[in-house]
């Protein structure tokens, strides 16, 4: 394949990834466009992975599949949220919600929960949504996921294993559990203290976030 092929094959894969985020947000848009409902669920915020004070003012809990193109096209502002908000007025919890249409999806669950195990949870949390568009049309990305830890001095055993095995799919099925009972129904899902939030757009993300912080 020419090498001007293969750029333009990836110009219009990102761009693919840049609409069907566009779309899904556009189409929460039908839900009144309101950024946040004014229901507030009962939240457990002791699961999850966290980054940020556990007596922050304002939580951000996002249920989302590592294989979700929506997801990872919402990464990059999730990103810029997490970084511009480092202090003890604000945590983001991210919580497993594999989809049954993406079929690697709970192996890569699997495989980011053990990375947490040795310490390694977001560094190939943020590689997993890196790599998306190289792992999830594969037939079976295991040997795929172990080559990645690898980079990340991860076992290759122990990944095999963990991904074989499901070892962690109870604490999965728990996100599922908890995102089925407060209503997800998409991927990515946010809730911020207890409400759900409607976003047309990933801009919407900050301002909300901006609105809760001035409270």
């Amino acid at each position: 394949m020419k090498t001007e092929t293969k750029i333009l094959i990836g110009v219009l894969i990102s761009c693919l990834v840049l609409v069907l985020g566009a779309v899904f947000f556009l189409g929460r848009s039908e839900n009144g466009g309101n950024l946040g409902n004014t229901q507030t669920l009962n939240i457990d915020y002791s699961k999850g992975e966290k980054i940020g004070s556990d007596s922050a003012k304002v939580k951000l809990v996002e249920f989302s599949d590592l294989q979700c193109p929506a997801c990872k096209a919402a990464e990059p502002i999730v990103k810029q949220v997490v970084e511009k908000n480092k202090d003890n007025s604000f945590q983001f919890i991210y919580r497993h919600f594999p989809l049954t249409q993406h079929i690697h999806s709970r192996k890569a669950a699997n495989f980011v929960e053990y990375a947490q195990t040795q310490g390694k949870f977001w560094e190939v949390h943020d590689k997993l949504f890196e790599t998306q568009d190289s792992w999830s049309t594969l037939s079976d990305p295991s040997d795929y996921f172990v080559n990645l830890g690898a980079q990340f001095g991860l076992d290759k055993d122990k990944i095999k294993e963990a991904i074989s095995k499901g070892e962690f799919d109870q604490k999965i099925n728990d996100d599922l559990a908890e995102g089925n009972r407060v209503g997800v129904d998409a991927t990515p899902t946010f809730y911020m203290n207890g409400k759900k939030l409607n976003l047309q757009n990933f801009t919407d993300l900050k301002l909300a976030i901006a609105e809760e912080l001035k409270k």
